[in-house]
């Protein structure tokens, strides 16, 4: 019987004697062995069809990828539902399960699909990134054949369109999902809060969760208001937080640490630090939820940037009393804010403090020591942190390599920031950045050595940083001061044909250097230019600017 269904098929399907789909119709199907595997939202499949179904699967879905035109053949098999979707499952992709499911249940042969069928294909669609034809065809699972999902299969398509970016698709989808009654898990209406949240759509986030709760589409739990809290927090907006933390209540929900977190994080950010420290004190009071250690570093961290040290560690020596352990952000935050109120001394302090505790220190660690050092003038001991780096095996990163090269330049110690430069220049895994070639370019050109300042900027450029106006304005300058005025307009033109736009301090000083090698006229071409009524690549017309190179009396 199987031969005569095998036979039949070949014939009518005209198949080429090699073609790999052949090797579908003679291989023995084992339902358990070739099914694609189904998502765990996808409801169990169907009992497995008897053999002569299994054989005319395979031919349907064989023709519905190679001959589609040969379907009305299998009217007078009349393939019964069941085979059906068992051609569909034989897909070896999301593409060729969507054409048989088109084939097969649109005319010639229109066969009613199975709801399994759907899900089926609608979860290849969605793991394959073609959410778009998914959602067309969930919309024609619910609108033309009348099959409604459960909370699972809801959840999981809305939350593989927002894994996708597809946000304002997932919120059509659960809305559908609300207006059919379906009981969607809160797990989908969390997921999209945060990811709109994370493209910087707050205010809708918090519209969306309120107009839920409002209208009773779903009971948030305590990691809901959490993503909404830290949303309003993020854009400065505390009170909200506040008002958020009350309605918990409502719904049976209690602030838990990561809340309280949040919620300390979010006054120390705008500047209300001691409000923070009140919600720490009445954690330790209440006991309701335990304060950990980032509790107390988002305390400590508010009031050193405030600058407020004896608070910092007033809140520190209670955090090592409530027994919880510092880590090594805290002790990096304490060193960064004693460098930055330029107490040295207390800074070497707490970063003995991290040595003693076990904490292993980082880059933000050594970064904010050297930061500290170089602040106070010490630039001999920032250069021993730097070595000491080594030790631990952390490389400095570019604002290390920024700080010190910066402070190097600031006491006139060129060739050792030229020698850091280079070394800078050697990482691969550092992109260079602009600010770190600026102060390399300007204490070149203060001390006269104006070719090697060139030499720096081809290296820049060849690294794939572009010079911005403090870089132009520097070389502009330096090449005046060296009566090199022909490369001083040269590189303005350059300046301003790259898209870099000469601010006033640019202009004003050029056209004061100019003014000095007596070239008012080259002045007004500048002005022109600088002011965009001229372009830097028309002729000019200066009889002075055949005779450029001038000393400027300084």
């Amino acid at each position: 019987m199987f031969l005569r269904h095998n036979t039949f098929l070949l014939v009518r399907l005209r198949l080429p004697p090699h073609h790999p789909l052949l090797r579908l119709l003679h291989y023995s199907f084992s339902p358990a062995a070739h099914l694609t595997p189904q998502h765990p939202s996808t409801p169990p499949a169907p009992a497995p069809p008897h053999a002569a179904e299994l054989w005319i699967a395979k031919a349907l879905a064989s023709a519905a990828l190679l001959r589609p035109h040969r379907l009305p053949a299998f009217r007078a098999l009349a393939p019964s539902p069941l085979a059906a979707a068992a051609a569909v499952r034989l897909a070896p992709c999301a593409a060729a399960a969507l054409r048989i499911f088109s084939a097969l249940h649109s005319p010639p042969l229109s066969l009613p699909p199975s709801e399994h069928s759907y899900r089926h294909v609608i979860s290849l669609l969605c793991q394959s990134g073609r959410h778009s034809d998914a959602l067309k065809l969930f919309d024609q699972m619910m609108g033309q054949s009348g099959y409604f999902p459960d909370a699972g299969f809801f959840s999981f398509v809305a939350g593989s369109c927002t894994n996708a970016g597809l946000l304002d698709a997932t919120v059509t989808l659960l809305a559908k999902g609300s207006q059919f009654g379906c009981d969607i898990e809160p797990y989908a209406y969390n997921k999209l809060m945060n990811s709109l949240i994370a493209h910087g759509r707050v205010q809708d986030a918090v519209a969306l969760f309120e107009n839920w709760i409002e209208e009773g589409l779903y009971s948030p739990d305590v990691w809901s208001f959490n993503v909404v809290i830290k949303g309003v927090c993020r854009v400065g907006n505390v009170q909200k937080a506040l008002a958020l933390v009350e309605r918990m209540d409502e719904f049976g929900c209690s602030p838990d640490t990561v809340t309280h977190n949040i919620l300390v994080d979010g006054l120390c950010r705008v500047k209300e630090v001691n409000k923070g420290r009140e919600v720490l004190r009445r954690l330790q009071r209440d006991g309701v939820s335990t304060p950990n250690v980032v509790t107390y570093t988002s305390v400590i961290s508010g009031y050193c940037k405030a600058g407020r040290m004896e608070d910092a560690m007033a809140v520190y020596n209670d955090m090592l009393e409530s027994g919880t352990r510092p880590n090594t952000v805290t002790y990096n935050v304490l060193i960064n804010g004693y460098g930055k109120a330029g107490d040295i001394e207390s800074a070497v302090g707490m970063y003995q403090q991290l040595m003693l505790r076990r904490c292993p220190p980082d880059i933000v660690t050594f970064s904010s020591l050297i930061d500290g050092y170089c602040r106070c003038g010490q630039l001999d001991g920032a250069m021993r942190i730097w070595k000491e780096m080594a030790q631990y095996h952390i490389q400095p990163n570019v604002y290390t390599f920024s700080i010190i090269i910066h402070s190097l330049c600031k006491q006139n110690r060129s060739e050792e920031a030229l020698g850091l430069l280079r070394e800078l220049n050697m990482r691969e895994d550092i992109a260079p950045r602009t600010f770190i070639y600026n102060p390399v370019i300007d204490i070149l050109c203060k001390g006269g050595k104006v070719n090697e300042a060139n030499l720096i900027l081809l290296d820049m450029e060849e690294k794939g940083c572009h010079p911005d106006k403090y870089t132009y304005t520097i070389l502009i300058i330096g090449h005046c001061m060296k009566g090199r005025i022909s490369e001083a307009v040269t590189l303005f033109h350059k300046m301003v044909e790259t898209g870099c736009h000469p601010d006033n301090i640019t202009v004003d000083s050029f056209i004061s250097c100019l003014l000095k090698a007596g070239m008012p006229n080259e002045v007004d071409r500048i002005m022109l230019i600088a002011s965009g009524h001229a372009s830097s690549s028309q002729k000019v017309c200066s009889r002075q600017s055949q005779r450029l190179d001038t000393s400027i009396a300084v």
